[in-house]
């Protein structure tokens, strides 16, 4: 196996576990009976099976569904990923003590993944599909749109 599968294989294993995680907080803060927790608590664990299966791409018949809605075909792509994850960070934030930790651990996620592109960019397309925006230009400043050419003045 390559060192480019293997370490696909541990960033996909590492979002397993950390939506596990995730999910747990997430129960545990909906059990306090209030509505907010509730709502709060469900919301963030439906986001984290929702991208659980994402990552993971199983069951097949989940992932399929999702791949043909709109939604989902953002959702494969980095940037509709490290949206959602940090929207429940942001949530994860407000779960104290453990959910100040996992949403910690889940920005460090996005950033490492982040990392992973710009040093492993063969990896980093493994995981994530292009969008048909981040394939006209550069996948993650936009340069290309947005380029001016540089005139030299004297």
């Amino acid at each position: 196996m390559s060192s480019k599968h293997r370490l696909t294989r541990s960033f996909r294993t590492v979002s397993a576990i950390l939506y596990l995680l995730n999910m747990i907080v997430a129960l545990a803060f909906a059990s306090v009976p209030n509505y907010l927790h509730i709502l709060v608590g469900l919301l963030v664990t439906f986001l984290c099976f929702f991208m659980l299966t994402v990552a993971v791409e199983a069951p097949k018949f989940i992932t399929d569904r999702i791949e043909r809605s709109k939604t989902g075909e953002v959702l494969f792509t980095f940037r509709g990923r490290y949206v959602v994850d940090l929207v429940v960070a942001l949530f994860l934030f407000a779960m104290p003590p453990w959910g100040f930790v996992t949403g910690a651990l889940t920005l460090c996620l996005i950033f490492g993944i982040r990392f992973l592109g710009v040093k492993q960019p063969d990896a980093f397309n493994e995981i994530f599909r292009q969008s048909d925006m981040e394939s006209t230009a550069d996948s993650y400043t936009l340069e290309s749109e947005y380029d001016t050419p540089v005139v030299e003045r004297r």
